[in-house]
């Protein structure tokens, strides 16, 4: 654990430059966005311009915007640090509290964890759960199936803001996701087949989106209980999200969410430049220039098998 964190402090001590304060000391080097010095320093965006105000925190200039770094190459995962043998694909799947997320991780635990088919070229699943103080929804996943081991599904306990442990540091989850996958190497048939690694954040806000130095892939769950106004409010997971999924469409009239104009806005945010995407399906839906969004109904089954399809597709293009 602590040569794991250590290695990966190291790998964010980089984009190194000096910054004034008050008190004419300096920044010495940066953690991530950050530069840090001792006791008295700074603590800013190391991209900031020195002469701008300092903040303790760094903060987005805009709601963002879609880029396909997914599209099915090993040159669009540069920001990770090990092989795939080291730690397996990794899927980030976030949201706000209560979209969906441990519903949906649970729909594709029985999905991709199931060889009762007869599907024997499924890779091995593993999973990461992300809660503030408890194990709540590792316990949850442990009692609502039986497909998928319990020793293949890790908790990790964040003690603080869940995005700080998908983004800020993430050390604790790639702990968790290499610990898996060595586990599930070893305990599988076919060692030259790569794992999959399904890493559940805990529910944070609208700024919430995973470091690609964690997630491979990246899965934003929004429900439409939220109101149909949440998908122009924006935020990284919903424009920057490789896939948005607008749960719980089931509930759209009880709740008087339009979902046209709920798929009118996530186009609108999702723009990207020069990007095509494809509907194969009545619940995929993305417009020709934006990042693909589903609408689904977890719960329902509704477009879970376009979600997992997704997942599948960008993982063979990754790994092969």
């Amino acid at each position: 654990m602590a040569a794991t964190t250590a290695s990966f402090l190291s790998r964010r001590l980089v984009h190194c430059r000096m910054v004034p304060n008050n008190n004419n000391r300096t920044s010495v080097f940066t953690v991530g966005n950050f530069a840090v010095t001792n006791t008295n320093s700074l603590l800013v965006p190391h991209d900031t311009p020195s002469s701008s105000t300092c903040r303790s925190h760094y903060t987005y200039t805009g709601p963002g915007r879609f880029d396909p770094t997914t599209s099915g190459s090993n040159n669009n995962h540069s920001h990770r640090f090990q092989t795939w043998k080291e730690r397996g694909f990794t899927v980030g799947i976030g949201g706000p509290v209560g979209s969906g997320k441990t519903a949906l991780v649970l729909a594709l635990i029985k999905r991709l964890a199931d060889t009762s088919s007869g599907n024997k070229n499924l890779p091995p699943l593993g999973v990461v759960t992300n809660d503030i103080f408890t194990q709540e929804d590792a316990q949850f996943l442990h009692k609502n199936q039986t497909v998928l081991d319990k020793k293949f599904i890790k908790a990790v306990e964040t003690g603080g803001c869940p995005h700080a442990a998908i983004r800020e540091d993430v050390s604790a989850n790639l702990t968790a996701c290499e610990d898996l996958t060595k586990l599930l190497l070893l305990n599988s048939n076919d060692t030259a087949k790569i794992p999959l690694i399904l890493c559940e954040s805990g529910g944070d806000n609208l700024a919430a989106n995973f470091s690609r130095e964690l997630a491979d892939l990246t899965l934003y769950v929004i429900d439409v209980a939220g109101g149909d106004k949440v998908p122009r409010k924006g935020g990284p997971g919903i424009t920057q999200s490789d896939l948005l999924v607008i749960n719980k469409i089931d509930l759209a009239e009880a709740v008087g969410a339009d979902l046209d104009v709920m798929r009118r806005d996530a186009d609108t945010m999702r723009k990207a430049h020069g990007t095509t995407t494809t509907t194969t399906s009545e619940h995929e839906h993305g417009a020709a220039t934006s990042g693909p969004t589903v609408f689904a109904s977890v719960r329902n089954g509704i477009a879970l098998d376009e979600i997992q399809q997704f997942i599948l597709d960008q993982y063979e293009k990754a790994v092969n």
